[in-house]
């Protein structure tokens, strides 16, 4: 059986582990992300984090183990394979690959987006399994995603790939992170439904999401608070919950239109909601879908690997 090593970089966590060939994770380990040394010094942890699995396994494993696969947060140029832009990291054009290269001389190393990584191991291994034409969306501190397209990750002409966070919602919107205004995942990031929920705090000073608290503490509540928050009526929690769902409903909507996915699987953590989540978000992306003339309305389903498909999505990734 072949194994190769995936890393998930993220703006927090690196994590790593052998994977097989049928997508089980040998040996995971996790550090926190350390940027404060650049580039090189993201390179020299995740050397560090990968040899330290490296030296677990026997010699057969060690000998069909060939390939490295790192997802980053950002978009990749498909020649060089720099990052051209993580914000998360506070990287423009980094040549990751030329970093790695030294800690692993004897493995093929490929750079490739994070969320492009998750969505090719869900289509794998996972929840969109047997759909051909399918879409993960990541729901988090950001938005990403990625396409599957006739059976293969869609990363466009141009190699830039699949963002869905940064089409346009709202002319002229909220500032987002990449340093435009309006972008979807300006409206349904953690931090979007943090904004709207302190601005709801503020009409509903007696709320759940403050017994005991003030807006002043450093984390009044948590976004499992609130969603625990609107299930008992609270009406700052219903009334947040209620507008990042509406927002995030119009974009998949929009993406529906565009591309027509069979099947969108939600993952991040945003998504560890239950069933009725889904099925209210369903019935709101077919309302704002042309239905009356017959357009299908995509399965809306959670992601079945959870964090892990970022590490299997890179092991896989060629």
């Amino acid at each position: 059986m072949e194994y190769s090593l995936g890393i998930d970089l993220g703006g927090s966590h690196i994590a790593a582990a052998v994977v097989d060939g049928e997508g089980h994770l040998l040996y995971k380990r996790s550090r926190n992300t350390d940027t404060s040394g650049g580039v090189k010094g993201v390179a020299a942890d995740i050397g560090q984090l990968g040899q330290s699995i490296l030296t677990k396994l026997d010699s057969k494993k060690r000998d069909s183990l060939l390939h490295l696969g790192v997802g980053v947060p950002g978009p990749i140029h498909p020649r060089t394979q720099n990052v051209i832009y993580a914000g998360n990291l506070g990287w423009e054009n980094a040549d990751l690959l030329s970093e790695l290269q030294p800690y692993f001389p004897h493995l093929e190393i490929h750079i490739v987006n994070d969320a492009d990584c998750a969505a090719r191991a869900e289509f794998k291994f996972g929840a969109l399994q047997n759909y051909p034409n399918s879409m993960l969306l990541t729901l988090g501190t950001g938005l990403g995603g990625g396409f599957i397209y006739q059976g293969e990750s869609f990363d466009g002409a141009t190699g830039f790939g699949f963002e869905p966070g940064h089409f346009t919602l709202v002319a002229d919107g909220e500032q987002c992170p990449c340093g435009r205004k309006g972008c979807l995942e300006a409206y349904v990031s953690t931090k979007a439904l943090r904004r709207e929920a302190d601005k709801a705090l503020q009409e509903y000073p007696d709320s759940l999401l403050l017994k005991g608290k003030t807006l002043d503490s450093l984390v009044p509540y948590t976004i499992r608070d609130l969603f625990e928050a609107a299930e008992a009526g609270d009406p700052a929690a219903l009334h947040s919950i209620g507008l990042y769902s509406h927002y995030l409903a119009v974009g998949i909507a929009s993406l529906t239109t565009v591309l027509q996915p069979e099947i969108i699987a939600l993952g991040g953590g945003i998504s560890n909601q239950k069933k009725s989540f889904y099925e209210e978000l369903q019935r709101a992306v077919a309302e704002q879908l042309l239905t009356r003339v017959g357009q299908p309305v995509p399965r809306i389903i959670p992601a079945k690997l959870g964090n892990d498909a970022g590490i299997v999505g890179a092991a896989i990734s060629r």
